[in-house]
């Protein structure tokens, strides 16, 4: 049994998305696509469009066999910890060969040597991290700076594998972290690496004629009143699911948090707010003075963001502020399953057999299966989606359903 595994947040499942599992498929030969999805709240610092099952619904239509949950805690953090979580939970599985994930650089080699000097953390390169820093740069800058510098050191034919784009673009960055994250849990996954096709990452406009990125799907969705040219740009069975759920009201924007936020603000004190992941008592102090300022979430993530920090960290922050996440944890604790294939059967053979995680079908039965400490992580993550899922019925009017009552998607041809 050939497995592949993907951490992926499919906001939304686009022709990149698609593209990536034919090559998984045809060049790698994979008898199962296993994907770690982001959960109902994504790396950004911010709510996934569409939720979390419907994007689940889209891989599985789409090609993929089995899609796992991320708990919040990984899909909201930083790109070390998004992807140390998302790693180890295929890991954990025992089955899965090989990672596969887009990036820039489109090979591992360069990937492999960074991540391998990230985790040994040599003298030399801290002592540039130091100086970086201490110029004022943002830590991801100074990372950055620091590793091209530090490889500049090595021998001629060592540096010469890695590019000068290798640090600076951020599909390669999160690459890094997925071989930083193989190689300190010595797993036996092999990374692999697609070169990315079409606009770039941080591209927000639809271009005809190029792979659209998701943020420009998303910057087109949130003002568009006419879906039809996203229609051309995403898989027919990921844009029929889109196209119901923005019939219906059924999606969530940053907008969507601005009174819940700005209440959540209002009532806490700095020491609640620095006791926040990625929250520290500067920034707590920056929040508390500029509060007269705040307009929206959006807003206000852009008006606190300095030099040294980024409107994403300043995102993923308030988010952890409400959604009450306090700290991050270095490995997924339980596999929690979102929908599969129904011919994925021996799949989920292999996996049962093989698993060192409590592979989680009804959530009724998860307190039996965890840790207290675990039973902590898998709450945290049910009350982040109440809380998607109240937004969800005040656009549309609809029903509020407990986390406890959604049903794992079983897709059949």
């Amino acid at each position: 049994m050939n497995v592949t595994g993907i951490i992926a947040e499919y906001n939304p499942f686009h022709m990149g998305h698609l593209h990536q599992i034919k090559y998984i498929k045809e060049t790698l030969q994979s008898d199962y696509i296993v994907i770690a999805m982001s959960g109902d709240f994504v790396q950004r610092g911010a709510p996934g469009l569409l939720p979390k099952h419907i994007r689940a619904e889209m891989a599985l239509r789409c090609g993929a066999d089995l899609v796992l949950e991320l708990p919040v805690q990984f899909s909201s953090a930083s790109a070390e910890f998004f992807a140390h979580g998302g790693v180890s939970l295929l890991n954990g599985l025992g089955v899965v060969d090989q990672l596969c994930f887009g990036s820039e650089e489109g090979n591992t080699e360069g990937m492999l040597l960074a991540a391998r000097i990230l985790n040994q953390e040599p003298a030399e390169y801290q002592t540039l991290l130091q100086t970086y820093l201490k110029q004022g740069m943002s830590f991801p800058a100074a990372r950055s700076k620091a590793l091209n510098n530090y490889l500049l050191l090595l021998p001629g034919s060592t540096h010469q594998t890695v590019s000068p784009e290798l640090l600076s673009s951020p599909n390669n960055i999160l690459g890094i972290e997925y071989c930083r994250a193989i190689l300190s849990l010595n797993s036996h996954m092999k990374p692999v690496t697609l070169k990315r096709k079409g606009n770039d990452y941080h591209e927000n406009t639809l271009s005809k004629g190029q792979l659209p990125s998701a943020s420009a799907i998303r910057s087109f969705l949130q003002k568009a009143k006419d879906l039809s040219p996203v229609g051309e740009m995403l898989p027919e069975p990921a844009f029929e699911l889109l196209q119901k759920a923005f019939l219906q009201g059924a999606y969530v924007t940053e907008d969507d948090l601005d009174l819940l936020l700005h209440y959540k603000l209002l009532s806490s004190s700095a020491e609640e707010l620095a006791a926040c992941a990625d929250l520290s008592p500067q920034l707590a102090d920056r929040i508390r003075n500029q509060l007269n300022h705040y307009q929206g979430f959006a807003q206000f993530a852009e008006h606190l963001k300095t030099k040294e920090l980024t409107r994403t960290r300043i995102q993923r922050a308030l988010l952890h502020l409400l959604l009450n996440i306090k700290e991050t944890p270095r490995e997924a604790g339980y596999c929690r399953i979102l929908g599969f294939r129904k011919d994925s059967a021996p799949l989920l053979s292999e996996i049962k057999k093989n698993s060192s995680l409590p592979l989680i079908t009804k959530m009724a039965d998860a307190k039996e299966l965890l840790s207290p400490k675990d039973r902590k992580l898998l709450d945290t993550n049910t009350e982040a989606s109440n809380i998607y899922e109240s937004i969800l019925c005040h656009k549309t009017g609809r029903a509020f359903r407990h986390e406890y009552q959604k049903q794992i998607v079983i897709f059949t041809y």
